[in-house]
């Protein structure tokens, strides 16, 4: 099949990183693919298709089997290019997103439109179907072989505490984290805390909690190395996060969890997971002292993340990802002989 991904920028964070991936697959078994992106191509991810930068016109591109949207604001790109049917890939539905509330209108606009689907966890697949009458098929991100496990027996005596994520989007709820950090520490449990952020430390996040260690935008054979030193995950993301990416490559790295309780993390953890009310520090802390406490229990969580993980694995999920693409280049084919007839 002919291919092609559109993208908005090709930045450094996760839900670029996914669609790169899942090219990569596609792109392994044989397929022709193509990711179009508005920037240069990027240095932090590998991919053996071709890349076109969108900045300099419309590419001329031959005729393809899919074209596939991959944020809101490309679905009018994919569709302009006019090169053969188009699917929209949805990582999180971006209406719910309080950032981008002033373009909820827009947003749903674009989810009117009926476009098959292809979403990274069942809740999407349930969204899109409810609010827009959209059909789906499940394409989760695949394990990245970077984020591999340490030999440890027990936590560091000061245990990393790891918190991925913005500390100015509120669906990441990074000031649950901080302060179920602090209350670990009223406890009396020393610990120290890495953040990993796609921005710099803020002042208010320095006033509320100064990280022990601050990584900002760095590429994923860093935090891969940094995850497999790390004793624990906090992830307080609300219910409008998609796919928890971090969740998946700590399981990965047999590094416990405690997140918050959303369909998300439910499907990505598959009961491995210590899952505690979202927005509520006094559950993190709690959870999280239960884990760090007890050698025991900390290895158990260690060995059931990485169970859990392999449903993940690149080869199960390539699979699913080409289902999920003849999937939605048939239902094209098929809406536009209805249509025409």
């Amino acid at each position: 099949m002919r291919l092609t991904y559109v993208l908005d920028r090709p930045e450094l964070c996760g839900g670029v990183k996914v669609v790169f991936q899942h090219a990569q697959l596609l792109h392994d078994r044989g397929h022709r693919v193509t990711i179009l992106g508005a920037g240069g191509r990027p240095a932090w991810i590998p991919f053996g298709g071709d890349y076109v930068d969108s900045r300099s016109g419309t590419p001329a591109l031959p005729l393809q089997d899919l074209v596939i949207a991959t944020f809101w604001t490309t679905v009018d790109v994919a569709e302009g290019l006019a090169r053969g049917p188009v699917a929209h890939f949805c990582q999180g539905y971006e209406g719910d997103l309080p950032h981008l509330e002033p373009f909820r209108p827009q947003i749903e606009a674009v989810y009117r439109r009926p476009l098959p689907t292809l979403v990274t966890a069942p809740h999407l697949g349930e969204l899109v179907l409810r609010r827009f009458g959209r059909r789906s098929r499940i394409a989760p991100p695949p394990l990245d072989p970077l984020f591999c496990q340490s030999w440890r027996w027990r936590p560091r005596r000061r245990p990393w505490v790891i918190i991925p994520g913005m500390f100015e989007s509120h669906v990441k709820g990074i000031p649950t984290a901080l302060e179920a950090s602090k209350r670990l520490s009223s406890a009396g449990l020393a610990h120290r805390i890495l953040r990993l952020s796609t921005l710099p430390l803020s002042e208010g996040e320095r006033q509320m909690l100064p990280p022990d260690r601050y990584l900002c935008r760095v590429e994923p054979h860093v935090v891969a190395r940094a995850m497999r030193r790390c004793d624990l995950l906090l992830f307080p993301s609300g219910a409008a996060e998609g796919f928890g990416l971090p969740v998946l490559e700590a399981m990965a790295a047999k590094v416990p969890v405690v997140a918050s309780d959303i369909p998300s993390n439910r499907f990505i953890g598959a009961g491995a997971l210590a899952l505690v009310p979202p927005g509520d520090p006094g559950a993190f802390a709690d959870a999280a002292r239960r884990v760090l406490e007890s050698p025991a229990r900390w290895r158990e969580s260690r060995r059931r993340g990485r169970r859990a993980a392999r449903a993940f694995a690149p080869s199960k999920i390539a699979g699913d990802l080409i289902t999920a693409v003849e999937w939605a280049a048939q239902e094209s084919r098929d809406r536009a002989v209805e249509v025409g007839s």
